[in-house]
């Protein structure tokens, strides 16, 4: 090796260590970077290649050269990331959407729901108790509106829970469509630089980064391609093929919420990352909520109506001979309109074809007095003799019944009627299809002596209806049984998910460490590099003083 060999020897010795130092120091300067991959230079030995003919090599090397930066990144973890983070993503929306469900019912609680029920019952039992006190009815009435008030909070707390993620769905979807033609330009930029050789490691960063976001925002999976590029793929969709991608969109014109392919329109299954949660919470969880919550205003509405608004009465055995009562009258209103006298003729009911006779005579009367079809009258004999009567309206027909002046008609045919202290029975307590609906009776709200705590047949001063609603606190099949059903299920419901969660993160947690351990940067070691490279690069540079020592030595030697 000659004197200005070994010079180019020292040269490329410096400039290999000065770059294995710049590396290892940009490894340092990102250590805290989310997303960066340690890197280290691969250094080669320069020369040592066969001599052609009649030339003679030492054989000892020509210097060194980095050859390659490599990346610790490791393809398999990078594909499972993806999928454990979507899971990750996916469980901790519903987890959260749990969880503010739970907040929202707050049960248990001495304000919540079932205890407004059981205080609903408390309040019938007291005007039981004291069915000609104005007061009483008053406060049940006021326990009522609360409850219903209380429902329909819940019901709207529900459906905006919806409407809010659907509109955060609406947002990541946005975020989606930025971040998939975010990555097909770097996909494209990777594999321009791929091919002309360049260094892409800092875009493998990028790529790696983005890749994870769209598997962490919707649950798609990764998959390597060509040129260090990376196809995403969701629902049978490439999302990112190469430098091109597909945009999606939010479908909510369905019963369901829906993600689609903007090109080509169709529905995508997607069930992980944050967006398959939300889509669970929006189709699945937060309807299902409501729907049972539907069902306890429902069970809350006929536990009730059922006992205060049917028209009924019982002719005793042996009274079914009124063909000397003359004519008996009842005022019926139709839809809260005007009372108009039903009139009836007194007649022999008993024996085999009494009930039938009664039953015509009746219908005959209330087409009459309301027009045919509002109305349906049942008579039916009882096995000691007595006869059943019953009045109900037809489809969503309301009525209103009462006694016609001093006739005993009312007492007579419909005595086991629940009436108010203002002698009107046949008014619903409580309206509404649903949660959202459920509520106090407009006949009813503001108007104490529209209760109907007793029967026509008992007297004013009749609390045996209100004695049977307040009652209903031990019913095992009322609406006390069917919110408490629900929220034992919202409990489960939420500890699965909860434990669930706990188990992915565990899970992810132990593969990001494993991630970390290849791509991480460890300062310390780093830092030891960096004293090697340092130490290396002192060396060539003594190796350079070396040299000049030993040539300014022969120089001087030969003389001018």
């Amino acid at each position: 090796m000659s004197e200005f060999g070994g010079l180019s020897i020292a040269l490329s010795s410096l400039q290999a260590q000065q770059r294995a130092l710049e590396i290892a120091a940009n490894n340092v300067a990102n250590a805290s970077t989310t997303g960066y991959t340690r890197q280290a230079a691969d250094m080669t030995t320069l020369g040592n290649a066969t001599p052609a003919i009649f030339s003679t090599s030492s054989g000892d090397g020509d210097g060194v050269q980095v050859s390659a930066v490599t990346r610790f990144r490791d393809a398999f973890l990078e594909i499972q990331a993806g999928f454990q983070h979507g899971s990750l993503a996916s469980l901790d929306q519903t987890n959260g959407t749990m969880t503010q469900v739970q907040n929202l019912f707050g049960e248990p609680s001495s304000t919540g729901i079932g205890a407004q029920i059981s205080n609903l019952w408390s309040a019938f039992d007291s005007v039981a108790n004291n069915p000609g006190d104005a007061g009483t009815r008053s406060v049940l009435l006021q326990q009522a509106s609360m409850l219903a008030s209380t429902i329909n909070s819940a019901a709207g707390s529900l459906q905006q829970l919806g409407t809010s993620e659907t509109s955060q769905l609406s947002a990541l979807v946005a975020q989606v469509n930025t971040t998939s033609a975010s990555l097909a330009k770097v996909n494209q930029a990777i594999q321009s630089g791929s091919v002309a050789g360049l260094d892409v490691n800092t875009l493998e960063d990028q790529r790696d980064t983005l890749a994870q976001t769209l598997a962490q925002l919707t649950g798609a999976t990764i998959q390597e391609g060509s040129n260090n590029q990376v196809t995403v793929s969701l629902g049978g969709l490439n999302l990112v093929a190469e430098n091109q991608s597909q945009s999606l969109s939010l479908d909510t014109s369905g019963s369901s919420a829906v993600l689609r392919a903007t090109q080509g329109g169709f529905a995508l299954n997607v069930t992980s990352g944050q967006a398959g949660g939300m889509l669970n919470d929006i189709n699945t969880v937060l309807p299902g909520y409501l729907s049972k919550l539907d069902g306890v205003a429902n069970t809350l509405r006929d536990q009730v109506n059922n006992v205060m608004s049917p028209i009924s009465g019982t002719i005793a055995a042996g009274a079914t001979d009124q063909s000397a009562a003359g004519t008996l009258q009842f005022g019926l209103a139709l839809d809260g309109g005007a009372s108009t006298t039903v009139s009836v003729a007194g007649a022999d009911w008993s024996g085999a074809g009494g009930a039938a006779a009664l039953q015509t005579s009746l219908q005959t009367a209330l087409d009459t007095a309301i027009g045919a079809g509002n109305a349906t009258a049942t008579v039916t004999t009882n096995g000691d003799g007595s006869l059943s009567v019953a009045i109900a309206p037809t489809g969503t027909h309301a009525l209103q019944v009462q006694a016609s002046g001093a006739n005993a008609g009312f007492a007579t045919l419909l005595g086991s009627t629940p009436v108010g202290t203002d002698g009107i029975g046949g008014r619903a307590f409580f309206t509404g299809t649903n949660a959202s609906n459920f509520a106090v009776s407009a006949l009813v709200a503001g108007n104490p002596s529209a209760v109907a705590a007793g029967v026509a047949g008992n007297g004013s001063l009749d609390g045996s209806v209100a004695l049977e609603l307040g009652d209903m606190a031990t019913s095992n099949s009322g609406a006390d049984a069917t919110y408490s059903t629900m929220i034992q299920q919202l409990g489960v419901d939420a500890k699965d998910v909860q434990t669930r969660d706990n188990v992915q993160q565990q899970s992810v947690q132990s593969l990001d460490a494993a991630r970390n351990s290849q791509a991480g940067v460890n300062t310390d070691e780093e830092m030891t590099n960096m004293v090697e490279y340092q130490k290396a690069y002192e060396a060539s540079a003594k190796f350079v003083t070396t040299l000049d020592s030993m040539l300014d030595t022969l120089i001087n030697m030969v003389g001018p």
